[in-house]
């Protein structure tokens, strides 16, 4: 027996504006590689705590935009691996430093963000395409 076809709606992106929503991802990985390769004056903010809030932010966004919950597998590892590029990369600055510290609030800031992919935020960003969508249309 022939597999049948999935249902258009199904192959479909849920998010009609999906190229803008990833470009404004990208637009958030290259803010945040800019910020943590630049020398900045201590803000008051605990260092742990800006890694943890950052990543939650990044993963927490880009889980809202994954379809299926595999694709929070790649989320994560693609979070882990961007953090340690950025610290391998401030550690060759000579004004920044590397930390294993580091590495460990990401993972904690990535993994609580993926958490937002199981909760009533995940559809925000629908809501919010929905209506951009309608205005773009017009």
């Amino acid at each position: 027996m022939k597999a049948q076809p999935a249902p258009v709606a199904a192959t479909q992106p849920r998010l009609r504006l999906a190229a803008f929503w990833y470009a404004v991802g990208a637009g958030l990985l290259l803010a945040v590689a800019a910020l943590s390769l630049m020398p900045l004056p201590d803000v008051g903010v605990g260092d742990k705590l800006s890694h943890v809030a950052t990543y939650f932010v990044l993963a927490g966004y880009f889980s809202v935009l994954a379809r299926r919950r595999r694709s929070l597998l790649s989320v994560a590892l693609g979070m882990m691996a961007y953090g340690a590029l950025i610290e391998i990369a401030q550690g060759l600055t000579g004004y920044r430093h590397a930390e294993w510290g580091d590495l460990l609030a990401n993972a904690a800031g990535t993994f609580a963000g993926l958490l937002l992919h199981f909760t009533p935020l995940a559809r925000v960003l629908e809501w919010i395409d929905s209506g951009l969508a309608r205005i773009v249309s017009q």
